[in-house]
Formats: structure tokens, C-alpha cells, sequence
């Protein structure tokens, strides 16, 4: 007598296969994140808890809402200095600039 055979899907692949993969790939992920988990949780007193992180600090510790760049853009904004000596193009504080432009509009797009 032949065996019975067991039900198929339309593609031919049979339930079973089917559950036992899908029950695999649980497990294999359940085990990578309970290891990336130990990686991440150091218990204390270990001596790895004494070790400092290899995570760059450096950059959130040194930040301070960007005040330091726009420290700089109110300097640069507060200074005289030549653009291009040549053309005669100058870089002036923006409220000189700007008081120089009502008394005289002409200012606006440079020499012509």
C-alpha cells in the first residue's frame, strides 16, 4: 500500500515545512535579541561597567544649542571687513548697511 499523502498548498509546499520555518525565524530572532540585549545591558560591577563607552560624547557633551555658531554669525554681522578690495566691495555691520541704504537707496546692487 502507498503512504497517505499529506495536504499541499498551490505552490506545493506543504504546511508543515511552512510553520516549522516561520517557528525557526521566531526563534533565531528571539536569540539575536537576547544577545544584541546582554551586548547592550552591562550588569553593574562587571568589568566591562568600569570601561568607558566607545560611543562619540564628545560632540552632544560640547553642544550648547548651537549658541557657539551663532555667537559667531552676530560677530560676523558686527564687523568691517573687505569682501573684495579690488571691486571695492566691504563688509559692514547690518545696521550701518542698513542705515546707509535708507539715507541713500541708490546703494542697493553696487556700482553700475
Amino acid at each position: 500500500m502507498s503512504e497517505p499523502t499529506l495536504p499541499r498548498d498551490p505552490e506545493g509546499l506543504r504546511a508543515r515545512t511552512i510553520w516549522l520555518v516561520a517557528a525557526a525565524t521566531v526563534a533565531i530572532a528571539l536569540a539575536l535579541t537576547a544577545i544584541a540585549w546582554l551586548l547592550v545591558v552591562v550588569p553593574h560591577g562587571s568589568p566591562a561597567a568600569s570601561r568607558p563607552s566607545s560611543l562619540r560624547h564628545d560632540l552632544i557633551e560640547t553642544a550648547r544649542d548651537g549658541a557657539d555658531s551663532r555667537a559667531a554669525a552676530t560677530q560676523s554681522l558686527e564687523r568691517y571687513d573687505w569682501v573684495d578690495r579690488n571691486s571695492g566691495i566691504v563688509h559692514i555691520p547690518i545696521d550701518r548697511a542698513i542705515e546707509a541704504v535708507v539715507a541713500n537707496p541708490s546703494l542697493i546692487g553696487g556700482a553700475k
